[in-house]
């Protein structure tokens, strides 16, 4: 008789860009045989993560939290993964999350979108950038005003994600697949490192990033090293992402951004 596939639980139980780091270990679970359900906290990501047909996604509630350590679950399945309760900042995410799950360590990861999606961006004929919202919440004393100015000749600004005066936890029934939909119609992705950061690098989308927050994150952690493992660059050590250095000035951030834009072209 066949013996049943086996079963994989991967359990996602922090920030918006932690639980796409989760997903690499669903996905790499999947590839060793694995019958995958993925437990995430934020139903905005779902419509996007639904796309990857490698797992199952579902979302739970933090009341459930203690259901996850009860017999009856645990018995459903072969192994059970969890997004440890620190990260140790000594590789990335996605490596880490990886290891584990006892799976190949690799720091790409890769997110999907429907294979119908409508044109969001009427009008392709200058570039456009996306640019993140949350930029104003990590701006750390960045006059963002003085930066759109220096790039609005040159590009058309799309903002994406969630308004700045809104707290994530009251922004979690926000779906975000109208704003990944824009990112990949994007010529550049321009953030701070976070959940969008994370969303467009996994689509494949080029991002230009500010580091402050990274910066200033190491400060507080007592582990490992941030600088080393955060950011897009560090997960795709392919030369596609540009971290740009923390405290430039807007003239070097927007020559660099204006620069890329051209190459792209």
């Amino acid at each position: 008789m066949k013996k049943s596939t086996k079963k994989a639980a991967v359990v996602a139980s922090g920030w918006l860009g932690d639980t796409i780091a989760c997903s690499a270990a669903a996905t790499s679970l999947f590839e060793k045989g694995y019958e995958v359900d993925f437990y995430i906290l934020w139903p905005q990501l779902k419509p996007i993560l639904v796309n990857d047909h490698r797992f199952r996604t579902i979302v739970y509630s933090k009341f459930l939290i203690s259901f996850f350590k009860r017999p009856l679950f645990q018995s459903r399945y072969d192994l059970i993964v969890r997004e440890p309760n620190g990260w140790s900042y000594e590789e990335p995410f996605t490596s880490q999350i990886r290891r584990i799950a006892g799976c190949e360590v690799k720091p790409e990861y890769e997110l999907f979108l429907p294979k119908t999606i409508p044109s969001l961006l009427k009008d392709k004929s200058r570039p456009v950038i996306t640019f993140a919202r949350d930029t104003e919440k990590r701006a750390y004393g960045r006059d963002i005003s003085d930066l759109l100015k220096r790039l609005s000749p040159h590009a058309d600004i799309e903002w994406v994600g969630l308004d700045p005066k809104l707290s994530s936890k009251k922004g979690k029934n926000k779906a975000l697949i109208l704003d990944a939909i824009k990112i990949s119609q994007s010529d550049i992705f321009v953030g701070p490192e976070g959940g969008l950061l994370w969303l467009a690098a996994g689509l494949g989308k080029k991002c230009i990033y500010f580091s402050e927050h990274i910066q200033e994150l190491a400060k507080k952690i007592e582990r490992g090293t941030p600088t080393l493992c955060l950011g897009s660059t560090k997960h795709f050590p392919n030369g596609n992402h540009i971290e740009l250095p923390a405290f430039c000035s807007n003239e070097y951030a927007a020559e660099a951004i204006i620069q890329n834009l051209i190459n792209q072209q």
